[in-house]
């Protein structure tokens, strides 16, 4: 019961946060799921797919009410969506069946990408991303796709959703507004999400995993899935009346404490 209501709690962290930036509930996720999975029997060796996985699983929970909520705001971009989402979904597709499931990709060589991209998303949001005149946009399809197999990969590798590299490539590179760029990615985030968890759910490992479908642990995941979609709407609502301040210091502390962890894993710390 206890682990339960913690799952929720953070599972409505992530969501909340979520639905304030614009990318998945994966760097929480990416701290909580690899400490519960010894509570639900899986593997050591199944450790870095099962919690890719499940923290894809929760992003399609986050984002489908994130990109629900968008829409109801009339402020969702279907044509740029879909060009970011297709690169996005073969290239996730292509990584994770290729790379995150083979015994090359071990969870010392798992932790190392998670703190890389962890690097990558805290030194962005150091240096805040720019509001930009919508006029300015110099978005051509094949950016759309570079965007998009840019995500795919490392939300395939990491679990992360790909919205921390989504938004920082049509704010800084294409010019687009901040908040279209939350949008699009709210919308390809979704669309990862959605593919990788279906083809996650007939994975069939070659021992068993308790209380699984696939490689998706359903007590690990519908907890967290609750507090999601509690979080997330409630996250894409503020995002509009708190100051980009508070969000920027709120999402560093996050992050950091993640890479902290990850790093300390690697070291052999804990």
């Amino acid at each position: 019961m206890i682990e339960n209501l913690l799952l929720a709690a953070a599972g409505l962290t992530g969501g909340f946060i979520a639905g304030l930036t614009g990318i998945g509930t994966g760097f929480i996720m990416l701290a909580v799921i690899p400490l519960a999975l010894p509570l639900f029997g899986v593997p050591e060796s199944y450790f870095v797919p099962v919690t890719i996985a499940n923290a894809i699983f929760a992003t399609f929970v986050s984002s489908l009410a994130n990109m629900l909520t968008t829409i109801r705001q009339k402020s969702f971009y279907l044509r740029e969506t879909l060009w970011v989402a297709l690169g996005a979904v073969i290239t996730s597709f292509l990584v994770f069946e290729t790379i995150a499931k083979s015994s090359f990709y071990s969870r010392n060589f798992f932790n190392s990408v998670v703190v890389f991209f962890m690097f990558i998303i805290i030194i962005q949001t150091f240096k805040k991303l720019r509001l930009s005149n919508p006029q300015d946009e110099q978005v051509t399809r094949n950016r759309l796709l570079i965007t998009g197999c840019t995500a795919g990969t490392a939300a395939a590798l990491t679990g992360l959703g790909g919205g921390t590299l989504i938004i920082p490539l049509l704010n800084l590179w294409q010019k687009v507004d901040i908040l279209k760029a939350k949008s699009i990615s709210f919308g390809t985030i979704f669309a990862i999400a959605l593919w990788l968890s279906v083809n996650n759910l007939f994975f069939e490992p070659s021992n068993a995993i308790p209380n699984t479908q696939g490689l998706i642990v359903w007590p690990l995941v519908l907890p967290i899935s609750l507090g999601v979609l509690i979080g997330s709407p409630l996250g894409v609502i503020f995002s509009k009346n708190i100051s980009s301040r508070t969000v920027t210091i709120l999402f560093l502390i996050v992050n950091s404490l993640v890479a902290l962890q990850k790093i300390a894993e690697l070291t052999g710390i804990v």
